[in-house]
């Protein structure tokens, strides 16, 4: 598998979660998404929810 597949720039991201691209940039900032920062850019992971969604859990 192409690891290129699994990542995201803010931008995507944004779009993904029908935020503006600063609140995803923020997100990574505050630790709240998987990311990694390369010089000024975020890649972030994209089997990821948008922060703040509850994913429901199987008992």
């Amino acid at each position: 598998m192409d690891p290129l597949t699994q990542i995201m720039t803010t931008e995507e991201a944004s779009k993904l979660w029908g935020v503006h691209q600063d609140h995803v940039k923020r997100w990574c900032r505050e630790g709240k998404v998987r990311c990694r920062k390369f010089g000024k850019t975020y890649i972030l992971t994209k089997d990821q929810p948008k922060p703040g969604t509850v994913r429901s859990m199987a008992i």
